[in-house]
């Protein structure tokens, strides 16, 4: 019963319906089951869910901005213009590929979170010259960097819930998350590699090929892997992903311009850095002075993105006509994107509070030792459920640190395994799938080549990476885990 949910929500992703249809059933069914099969109080439940709105309103705002700053863009141009110079006018190759999933999108997603860096990403993507579907995938695959996401609260709290220090959480998340790095990397590698003109038109790639990808885009993982360590060692786990990704971005494009990036297209970047800086400034803030709900609007991401699309507007000189269009634009993009991403964060909500997610957790506890090569894969159904870390670790963080202190386990790395699991498995997640595919389908034609952009495409393009990864980390856990060995 306390499957349920979860299964009919995963069964109806494959029936033609609304996106908001199988997250809308399973919130429903997940109540229903909550209050009749688990006895859970009707007033709890509501509260939890009331709780639960202030994250939901910020998620849906955060949403609208990134697409009105992504519409601005697209509408004046920047974006090309920006694609242009990141690219040296190169169009979609490896490492413009590896640019944007190692550099540019994680950057965006380390500073915004919730899915607004493939909002922005993926029309870059677009104007790189990738085709839809190969733009969708690689948005999806740079979200690896999850633990870092937004500035990492749902890391802060893993490390509040395993009572260990946030820096210490940080340091072995970034251990662990080595292997999406590389996994990422090849990925992403390969996903650019077969659609390059050399190997597009019925022409095979050969085996040589694939393995100069994958070679590539585990180089890449590497350096990454490295800079993600090290920051957090040097700066701290909150600004760890942002200083690895930025570093990485300004790498590949040094790569790819050989050293020589030409004229700042200034303008174009005008609205991304009042939305980078502004976040940043804002959520500094909100964290060294106390001030209440102001300071919570200030730092997030919403407020600056509406922010940097309003300076784009007038710096980026927007036609008449454009505006008049935005409005209209907007809201359909919004509907269509927004509301079923709403509905599984509410979902998520409703399987911890209704005590779906502790009926499921305290099942699989008692497998004893086995439990151990299941960590990652319940840390990583919360992380599909909710699209989210922090309601990731919400969800099933208690349970495997209780999990972690009867078998013995070191709870650091426990945690540390629901942390990046919950991370990674939100890249391959209904909302995100969804997101992406709204995003990119306009942009899908009779003519375009290679396979059509669908959402099963994109799930066979991105679950199958997240799985082996879940899977190598439970096999890890099972192995080498510090203590998980019954004395």
């Amino acid at each position: 019963m306390a499957a349920l949910p979860i299964v009919l929500t995963l069964a109806l992703l494959l029936v033609p319906a609304p996106s908001w249809v199988a997250p809308g059933a399973g919130l429903v069914s997940a109540v229903l089951i909550g209050m009749a099969w688990f006895s859970t109080p009707v007033a709890e439940l509501s509260s939890a869910l009331g709780e639960s709105v202030w994250t939901l309103v910020e998620v849906l705002a955060i949403i609208a901005g990134g697409i009105l700053l992504s519409r601005v863009m697209d509408r004046t141009g920047a974006q090309e213009k920006l694609a242009r110079w990141l690219s040296a006018g190169g169009g979609p190759t490896v490492a413009s590929a590896l640019l944007m999933a190692h550099g540019v999108v994680p950057f965006m997603e380390t500073v915004t979170g919730f899915g607004v860096s493939v909002i922005i990403g993926l029309p870059l993507l677009l104007s790189l010259g990738f085709t839809p579907l190969r733009a969708a995938s690689l948005s999806l695959v740079a979200l690896m960097v999850g633990p870092w996401g937004s500035m990492g609260p749902g890391t802060l709290l893993g490390s509040q819930i395993a009572g260990v220090t946030l820096q210490d959480l940080g340091v072995a998340s970034g251990v662990l998350n080595v292997i999406a790095f590389l996994g990422s990397g090849a990925v992403a590698a390969v996903i650019a590699g077969r659609g390059l003109p050399t190997t597009a038109g019925g022409s095979r790639p050969r085996p040589v090929d694939y393995l100069a990808w994958i070679g590539t885009g585990l180089a890449s993982g590497v350096v990454l892997s490295v800079l993600v360590l090290a920051a957090n060692l040097a700066f701290g786990t909150a600004v760890a992903g942002a200083v690895a990704t930025l570093v990485m971005s300004a790498g590949w494009a040094g790569v790819i311009n050989r050293g020589r990036m030409g004229p700042i297209p200034a303008r174009a970047l005008v609205p991304y850095l009042v939305l980078l800086l502004g976040t940043i400034t804002g959520q500094l803030l909100e964290g060294l002075l106390p001030l209440g709900g102001f300071g919570a609007v200030l730092g997030s991401p919403a407020l600056w993105s509406i922010t940097g699309a309003l300076v784009g507007i007038v710096v980026l000189s927007m036609d008449r006509d454009h505006r008049w269009l935005l409005p209209r634009e907007i809201r359909r993009m919004w509907l269509q994107v927004a509301v079923p991403t709403g509905l599984y964060l509410v979902l998520g909500t409703a399987v911890s509070a209704g005590g779906l997610a502790q009926a499921l957790a305290t099942a699989l506890t008692g497998l004893g030792q086995g439990y151990l090569l299941l960590v990652p894969l319940l840390g990583g159904l919360g992380g599909y459920i909710t699209a989210s870390g922090t309601g990731a670790n919400a969800m099933f963080g208690g349970t495997q640190d209780a999990a972690a202190r009867v078998l013995g386990a070191d709870p650091l790395w426990m945690m540390a395994s629901q942390n990046v699991a919950a991370g990674l498995a939100c890249l391959a997640s209904p909302a995100r799938v969804e997101l992406a595919y709204r995003i990119a389908g306009p942009f899908q034609r009779e003519g375009t080549p290679g396979p059509p952009l669908t959402r099963g495409a994109l799930i066979a393009r991105t679950l199958p990476f997240v799985l082996v990864c879940l899977v190598l980390w439970g096999i890890g856990n099972m192995l080498w885990l510090p203590g998980a060995q019954p004395g």
